[in-house]
């Protein structure tokens, strides 16, 4: 009887199996975590870029855009969004103009895209970036980010299902001092809103 317990105590054919698992179900989660934070990683860069470009290409003109040039603008976010839907994707362009000590928005446009990415940007930070009839043109892009890890843990782990990921720059126009979109024409035209 007591070879026997001996030659239990010795046997290891089954220890790869309950090593395995153990060992398993921590090394799917963390599979799964690290695809989460590649893949979040990678958005916050498009989503970073996308704000970028746009900011860029609507500094560019002049001293008027036409509503359908920003609309053509989009285009451009759409590949730099690519693979994502653009529909999920929501891009808000500002034009901010300091007269005296007020900062106010002279006009806005966005690509009808989803909810709002939040209230307008905030004039208080802007008064070192701005001087007196000088524009400040915002971009903002945001869309939301749905973990795998989520899908299978609910908002246990997380805290949500879902995560918005946004960012914002502000870019003077570089060939004037002053930049107003235009829906229509840019003499008898209606400033965008």
């Amino acid at each position: 009887m007591k070879s026997n317990q001996m030659n239990f105590l010795r046997n290891t054919r089954g220890a790869a199996a309950i090593e395995m698992a153990l060992v398993f179900p921590l090394m799917v989660f963390m599979y799964f975590g690290l695809v989460d934070l590649t893949g979040l990683v990678s958005l916050n860069r498009k989503v970073t870029y996308a704000s970028d470009v746009m900011a860029d290409l609507v500094t560019r003109s002049n001293t008027s855009i036409l509503k359908t040039e920003i609309d053509d603008y989009y285009n451009a976010i759409n590949m730099v969004m690519a693979p994502r839907a653009i529909s999920s994707v929501r891009v808000e362009v500002f034009g901010f103009r300091i007269a005296g000590a007020n900062i106010s928005q002279i006009w806005s446009t966005n690509n009808g895209q989803g909810v709002s990415c939040g209230l307008a940007p905030s004039t208080g930070s802007m008064a070192g970036l701005m001087t007196v009839s000088n524009d400040l043109v915002v971009t903002r892009v945001c869309t939301t980010y749905a973990p795998y890890v989520a899908s299978f843990l609910g908002t246990k782990l997380l805290g949500a299902t879902t995560f918005t990921v946004k960012k914002v720059v502000s870019r003077r126009p570089r060939a004037s001092l002053q930049l107003t979109c235009y829906q229509t024409t840019v003499a008898a035209g209606t400033v965008c809103s």
